[in-house]
């Protein structure tokens, strides 16, 4: 936009020249002709300047080393004639931080898609604060104060550790307090005390005894698996992919765990997966609030894993103090 300007400056400078030097009717309609354009300009464009808006898709999550885009938006309420949006974005990594401007096409859903740089795991920020509606002709722009901010995950693929012998296999189930309904049960010989109404009848009468069916629940699970803070580039990919090797492996077994980010306070229930991806959001982004989940965090954790870049990866099957947030 400043090359149009300058073009404009120019061609304004050798009107007034030319018309210094050849005063007749032709030189004076050249120079008139150049200095209406800005009001043209501005009176063309300005509807469409007003009414231009900008959207911003980022994906949540990506794997390393794969072909992906962000995508920015024009949006407007209806058709005016302007030339495009100017974009300031700031994005900024673990180990990075970058400003770049982008032109976005102003037409009807006219897009720029901008390369994600998966070369690099951990959490990619991408942030607008500004843009700029430039005029049909180039002459005027508009700012637009916005507030933009979305993220990307890249996670590095899965990576067993060196060692996993202490790792738990299955859910053992217990039986439910006070009874009542349960998707898991068991049968079992009446005993004293036991509610009539637990009575499983028709199995009862084939086996000529009275049979207890008997809801049961998985008992509350204590297990924490803690991250240790990386260092580099490389100790990140190979934390990452520890991490994302166990988490898959406790979902498969229906195990929820719980999971610490290095020496911080910010600790949280993993039940599935998005909610790990939400949790590793938190916590690598400087400045949100990593505070997660903290109102059913148990004091103490008889099962805690630790994931780091060393060549050992141990669990703990012994009481770990955990602060409670």
């Amino acid at each position: 936009m400043i090359l149009v300007r300058l073009i404009y400056a120019f061609t304004l400078v050798a009107a007034l020249i030319f018309y210094i030097m050849y005063p007749p009717w032709i030189s004076w309609y050249l120079l008139v002709l150049i200095l209406l354009l800005i009001p043209f300009d501005l009176l063309i464009s300005l509807p469409g300047m007003i009414s231009k808006g900008l959207l911003m898709s980022v994906p949540k999550q990506l794997e390393k080393d794969t072909d992906a885009v962000m995508t920015l938006l024009a949006t407007h309420k209806k058709s005016y004639p302007v030339r495009c949006l100017l974009v300031k974005m700031h994005v900024t990594g673990d180990d990075f931080s970058a400003m770049c401007r982008l032109i976005c096409p102003a037409e009807k859903d006219g897009r720029r898609e901008v390369t994600i740089d998966t070369s690099k795991s951990g959490l990619t920020v991408f942030e607008i604060r500004r843009f700029w509606v430039i005029s049909l002709l180039g002459l005027f722009s508009l700012p637009v104060n916005v507030k933009y901010k979305s993220s990307v995950l890249v996670l590095p693929q899965p990576i067993k550790p060196a060692n996993t012998v202490a790792l738990q296999h299955g859910i053992i189930l217990r039986p439910k307090p006070g009874g009542g309904y349960s998707e898991e049960h068991d049968m079992r010989p009446y005993r004293s005390g036991d509610p009539v109404r637990s009575i499983h009848w028709k199995v009862s009468a084939k086996f000529d005894s009275l049979i207890i069916r008997e809801p049961l629940i998985p008992p509350p699970h204590s297990r924490l698996i803690h991250v240790s803070k990386w260092e580099d580039g490389f100790q990140r990919d190979l934390i990452l992919g520890r991490l994302r090797w166990i988490s898959d492996y406790m979902l498969k077994w229906q195990m929820p765990f719980y999971i610490k980010y290095s020496d911080g306070t910010a600790i949280a229930e993993i039940k599935e997966e998005s909610e790990l991806i939400d949790y590793l959001r938190c916590v690598l982004d400087k400045e949100a609030d990593t505070v997660v989940n903290a109102a059913s965090i148990p004091s103490r954790f008889s099962w805690v894993f630790r994931i780091d870049s060393g060549v050992d990866t141990r669990a703990e099957n012994r009481e770990q103090e955990v602060m409670k947030t």
